[in-house]
C-alpha cells in the first residue's frame, strides 16, 4: 500500500501539470490542506440557529490552512496566527484516540479557480508523494468534493448524481472519481460539472460542514452558483464501504 504522509496533488491542462492542493497527515489522525489560491479563497459555511440555517461567509484569510483534527474539530487559519481558527464546526472523528478507530467524513468541496501554479524547483513528479489527476480532454471549469476514507477497506462504492436538467449540454471532460493515500486514511475525490459552469470563477470557493453534510456547488449562471446538502448514506458490508450521495 502506497502510504505517505504528505501529498502534493496535480491536474493536466493540456501538457502541463499544475499543482492545485498540498495534504498532510499527522499521526493523531488530522489532515491538512492548502491550496497555490488558498490566501485569495472565499469560504462558506453554515450555523445551525433556532430559527433556521444562518449562511456565514468569511473572505480571504490570507496564506494558511484547512485544519481537520482527528478529533472532528474543524476550522481554517492563517499561518501567522496558530490559534485563530475561523469557520470552526465540530464533526465526525477522523481518529478516535481512546479506541484508535479511524471514522469516514466529508472533508471539503472546492469550485475552483483556473489552476495556473507549476512550481517550478519541484515539477510535479519530483517527489514520489506526488499525484496527478487526470482530465481527459481541455479542462473546464468543474468542483471537486473529497471524502476520508478509513485505510483496510476491501472496497469503496460510491454513488452520485445531479437532476438531468443541471446535466444538459455538458462538454464531456468529467473526471471521474479516484483516490490517494495518506497515513490512516485514503481520501477519496470525485470531480463533477453542471451546466451553466462555462467560465472559471474569479476566486476559488471552499465549504465544510461537521463531514456529516456535503456541500454540493450548482451553476446557475456565469460565475454564479447556488449551494445545496447533501447527507450520504454509509454501509459497510463484507469489509467493503458505500457511500450514497445520489441526489433525494
Amino acid at each position: 500500500m502506497d502510504l505517505h504522509p504528505k501529498r502534493r496533488i496535480f491536474i493536466n491542462k493540456g501538457d502541463e501539470r499544475f499543482q492545485i492542493f498540498s495534504f498532510r497527515q499527522e499521526e493523531d489522525g488530522s489532515i491538512y490542506a492548502t491550496s497555490p489560491t488558498f490566501a485569495d479563497a472565499k469560504w462558506i459555511s453554515f450555523r445551525q440557529e433556532a430559527n433556521g440555517i444562518v449562511p456565514i461567509t468569511t473572505e480571504a484569510i490570507g496564506g494558511g490552512k484547512l485544519s481537520v483534527h482527528g478529533s472532528g474539530i474543524t476550522g481554517v487559519r492563517n499561518n501567522d496566527d496558530p490559534r485563530g481558527h475561523q469557520l470552526r464546526v465540530k464533526g465526525n472523528h477522523l481518529l478516535n484516540k481512546a479506541t484508535n478507530e479511524a471514522g469516514v467524513r466529508h472533508l471539503f468541496t472546492i469550485f475552483m479557480d483556473e489552476p495556473k501554479y507549476l512550481p517550478s524547483s519541484s515539477p510535479a513528479f519530483n517527489r514520489l508523494s506526488d499525484y496527478a489527476m487526470q482530465a481527459n480532454e481541455d479542462l473546464r471549469p468543474f468542483v471537486l468534493v473529497f471524502f476520508a476514507i478509513p485505510l483496510g477497506m476491501k472496497a469503496v462504492n460510491f454513488q452520485f448524481s445531479l437532476q438531468e436538467d443541471e446535466m444538459n449540454n455538458i462538454p464531456n471532460n468529467f473526471l471521474g472519481a479516484h483516490s490517494f493515500n495518506l497515513r490512516h486514511h485514503s481520501i477519496l475525490w470525485f470531480a463533477y460539472r453542471t451546466k451553466d459552469m462555462d467560465k472559471w470563477p474569479k476566486y476559488t470557493h471552499y465549504s465544510y460542514q461537521d463531514g456529516y453534510h456535503v456541500p454540493i456547488f450548482i451553476g446557475t449562471g456565469v460565475q454564479r452558483f447556488r449551494l445545496e446538502f447533501r447527507k450520504p448514506q454509509y454501509s459497510i458490508v463484507d469489509g467493503a464501504l458505500s457511500i450514497d450521495c445520489s441526489n433525494e
